[in-house]
């Protein structure tokens, strides 16, 4: 059975740029963006895989977000760099 909305499990995740005025753009492992921040990123999300650049257009750091987590911008930049997601559009279903 699959579980409701309500039963969904969400896990916090904090991000944090060097500095104060840093866009943080994250986004799902389909490309699409969820959420820009300013020096700081505070979501609550689901377990998955997702994607983190410091300014748009930048490289492009992994997340795969497994619990809580706190990350800073020196943590993902000493790790891997990955492409960026491309979405996919789905054609219309009449």
């Amino acid at each position: 059975m699959e579980k409701s909305k309500a039963e969904s499990v969400y896990l916090d995740l904090v991000i944090e740029a060097a500095s104060e005025s840093t866009e943080i753009w994250l986004g799902d492992d389909d490309g699409y963006f969820v959420q820009k921040g300013v020096g700081m990123l505070c979501s609550s999300l689901t377990p998955g895989d997702y994607t983190v650049e410091f300014g748009l257009g930048s490289a492009t750091y992994p997340i795969s977000l497994t619990e809580k987590s706190h990350l800073t911008e020196a943590d993902l930049v000493a790790g891997p760099i990955c492409p960026r997601p491309v979405p996919h559009l789905y054609p219309d279903v009449e």
